[in-house]
């Protein structure tokens, strides 16, 4: 089969890619081993924030002020670009500020330092002490040890399957064919400079394909073998208990949180379910590949992690109530940062690679996918570009 572009992945950056080539006029073929959103885009806590999980200030210790700016600004416009194509009509939507949370003294003077350098550099990002908000976390932030938390006031949160195939429902199929249960085994090169995607029942011919498959992508490129690291991540979800008797309140979330430098995060979701996640960095070397299991090492984790921060209420909808548990694979990239580009195995540019967004595909990979395929189409380079990475 014959094609002007081919993407494989139908997470959040496949389907993104797609969108934007069906935008310039491109009949395109995307590629999905099982179903849309069926991994990590599927699988994580729907978080739309601006950053990353850790704070401000280590991220301009680690790229420079211009960079971390940069990045932080690309996050903004990510969720702008999403809602731009209207994503707050869906139910699971919520405009839900983000909170990193100060969980020691040292963390309050980390994140409080993050707050006045986002403020100099134009960015909205008040500090809450520990009685300056009202939900089950503050109220309880002496027993809990919160000392404060550094807003991101403007963030939202959605179910992210719900996202993905809402953004898959604008795929005409006229122009773009969707191909679920289909994944790319290999990719070589065919004649006329143009690459060839072989699958268990066909084979794609396109002069411009895009890994769009984050921490698969090793599997089909021997670049990234070397480049993105695939780590597991796991989470859990509980469903809100009523109130007790004698008044205790239900669970209530104001903020989608994030604790000890993005090392675990939960929110509430639209029908007070709360969802909880990571404690991934306490097991790191267990953590990585592709087996896609939860262990009873890092569900324990997070069930104390939620007990120390949600207390009686915790108690009361966890245990047995507890309704899902579940885990997913993330692609990491060597420098925490999206990697765009195209890969060297393939000369001539025919095939590009857009992905490892280090456990913020949510926040990233819209625009970043959207601003690939312009770069792809248009001759220019990515916005993240894999060539920082690779040997001289």
């Amino acid at each position: 089969m014959h094609a002007d572009a081919v993407v494989i992945g139908g997470g959040i950056c496949g389907v993104a890619a797609a969108l934007a080539l069906q935008r310039r006029g491109l009949r395109t073929h995307l590629l999905e081993r099982h179903t849309l959103a069926a991994g990590a885009s599927g699988r994580n806590a729907g978080f739309l924030m601006r950053g990353a999980a850790d704070h401000y200030a280590d991220a301009v210790r680690i790229y420079g002020r211009e960079m971390a700016r940069r990045v932080w600004k690309w996050t903004e416009e990510n969720l702008a670009d999403l809602r731009r194509e209207g994503i707050e009509e869906l139910p699971s939507y919520r405009r839900a500020p983000s909170c990193l949370l100060a969980l020691t003294d040292q963390q309050a003077e980390e994140l409080e330092r993050s707050g006045a350098m986002l403020r100099e550099d134009g960015f909205d990002a008040p500090w809450l002490g520990p009685r300056d908000a009202d939900d089950t976390i503050f109220r309880r932030a002496g027993e809990a040890g919160v000392r404060g938390g550094l807003l991101n006031p403007h963030d939202g949160s959605v179910n992210p399957i719900h996202l993905v195939r809402y953004l898959a429902g604008k795929l005409d199929p006229k122009a773009t064919v969707v191909h679920e249960q289909t994944p790319a085994l290999s990719i070589g090169p065919a004649p006329g400079g143009m690459a060839r995607v072989r699958t268990p029942e066909r084979v794609f011919v396109s002069p411009r394909v895009l890994i769009a498959a984050n921490a698969y992508g090793p599997l089909l490129s021997p670049t990234l073998a070397g480049l993105v690291t695939p780590r597991r991540g796991q989470m859990l979800a509980l469903p809100n208990a009523p109130a007790a008797e004698g008044g205790e309140r239900p669970i209530t979330l104001a903020f989608s949180y994030y604790a000890n430098h993005g090392s675990e995060y939960l929110r509430q979701t639209a029908d007070g379910s709360v969802v909880i996640g990571g404690c991934r960095t306490y097991f790191a070397e267990r953590e990585v590949g592709y087996e896609d299991a939860t262990t009873p090492e890092v569900q324990g984790a997070l069930e104390r992690f939620a007990a120390s921060l949600l207390g009686p209420a915790f108690r009361r909808a966890g245990g047995e109530n507890i309704t899902t548990r579940w885990s997913g694979v993330m692609g990491f990239s060597p420098d925490g940062l999206p990697l765009t580009g195209p890969l060297p195995e393939h000369p001539g540019g025919a095939v590009w690679f857009c992905g490892a967004f280090t456990g913020h595909g949510m926040s990233m990979a819209f625009r970043t996918a959207t601003a690939t395929v312009a770069a792809m189409l248009d001759g220019t380079e990515g916005p993240f570009p894999l060539s920082r990475v690779l040997p001289a």
